[in-house]
């Protein structure tokens, strides 16, 4: 048989596992390709440790190119263009051909859309999280702003995480008195997609922690030389530090391409995460996947690993000239800190009918060090 290649486009989470599943199970006779713009991964679920110093970006980040020794050829470079009749991918100035296609793009950052946007703080990328990392411990008093700023986000729990390890860390310091911590959501309640109960308690432990919840509140203006947050239905709120979510929106090389409609994300499968093209996969946060009750699977890295999981297995049966009968079933599961070294543990079926079905285990120790080992095993299990 001929040598096929696979064609791994993102570095993120479902990228490296699909790169590192497809080389496992595939003879050396075939290519394992992953592409991604920068040489560095860094473990994003522990972007809240770095912001309260608890961790480093070294510590947290690997080589990709070091995928090397296991035999995955890695291409550095910003994907300029998919041409999937034609099975081409242009990669900078190279063109790269395939066999077969994964797309772990992920979501493309912006804050043009609103104003002030860009100028508040993020942990949601290591840049973001490491400048909060020098701010914090020079923060004494005021208000605190964590707002999504739009939807859909990734990682659903990150914003009500980040404000219950802020109130700890505050606490911790003794200034907590001192010290206004709200949330701003435009949900109806958080973790939509994990329904009323989840979000229910969620709401109950930041108003334990004197931590304010507001919902529906769809952030229209930050004005940093007034302080003031705007919002849609023409509420106004104070801060002296906001915490923000960037707005997600699909990559544009794949509304070029046209794998996605400009506003959308790309349409797969539920099942097998097979787009409109030949041989052509997505999986991750580019990817739209409705469920029973109207909402959208939510975007997070263990939605990316099992649909990787499925989509790897699936190529490497036909290349093995097998039977491709591995389908995603929808399963999901978090942690979320919730600050003094506790934590809890959010799972469930999300392709449930009529509505997701999920839980969230009462918040103690063993699941932050549950969190804990899993970071450490993550990092040294792909790499």
């Amino acid at each position: 048989m001929a040598g096929k290649t696979v064609l791994v486009l993102g570095g993120g989470t479902g990228g490296l596992v699909a790169a590192n599943r497809l080389r496992r199970m595939l003879g050396r006779e075939h290519r394992v390709v992953l592409v991604n713009r920068s040489y560095v991964y860094s473990y994003a679920p522990s972007f809240t440790w770095v912001m309260l110093g608890r961790r480093t970006g070294r510590r947290i980040s690997r080589d990709l190119r070091t995928l090397s020794k296991k035999g995955i050829e890695f291409e550095q470079g910003e994907v300029q263009g998919i041409d999937p009749a034609n099975k081409r991918v242009l990669v900078g100035e190279r063109e790269l051909t395939y066999d077969y296609l994964v797309v772990a793009l992920g979501a493309q950052y912006s804050a043009d859309e609103i104003e002030g946007l860009g100028r508040t703080w993020t942990y949601y990328h290591l840049e973001g999280a490491e400048g909060l990392q020098e701010q914090l411990p020079r923060f004494q008093a005021g208000r605190v702003a964590i707002v999504v700023s739009g939807l859909p986000y990734k990682c659903p729990p990150a914003p009500y995480e980040g404000a219950l390890l802020l109130d700890d860390y505050f606490r911790r310091r003794r200034i907590r008195d001192d010290i206004e911590i709200s949330v701003f959501t435009p949900e109806s309640r958080p973790l939509m997609a994990a329904g009323e109960q989840v979000g229910g308690r969620i709401i109950e432990m930041l108003s334990q922690r004197s931590i304010d919840f507001h919902a529906n509140a769809r952030l229209t203006a930050v004005h940093h030389e007034s302080n003031v947050l705007h919002f849609d239905d023409g509420h106004q709120a104070p801060f002296d530090m906001t915490i923000a979510t960037p707005l997600h929106r699909v990559p544009d090389v794949l509304v070029q391409s046209g794998m996605a409609a400009t506003g959308g994300w790309v349409p797969v499968d539920r099942e097998t995460l097979a787009t409109n093209f030949e041989d052509v996969y997505a999986i991750g946060d580019c990817t739209a996947i409705p469920l029973g009750d109207g909402l959208a699977l939510p975007k997070a890295g263990v939605i990316a690993h099992g649909e990787a999981e499925v989509v790897t297995r699936n190529i490497s049966a036909e290349i093995n000239e097998g039977r491709p009968i591995w389908a995603y079933g929808g399963q999901g599961a978090c942690f979320l800190e919730t600050g003094g070294n506790r934590g809890t543990y959010v799972s469930g079926h999300f392709f449930a009918e009529p509505a997701p079905e999920v839980t969230m285990r009462q918040p103690s120790r063993i699941w932050h060090w549950a969190k804990v080992g899993f970071e450490r095993l993550w990092l040294w299990r792909w790499f």
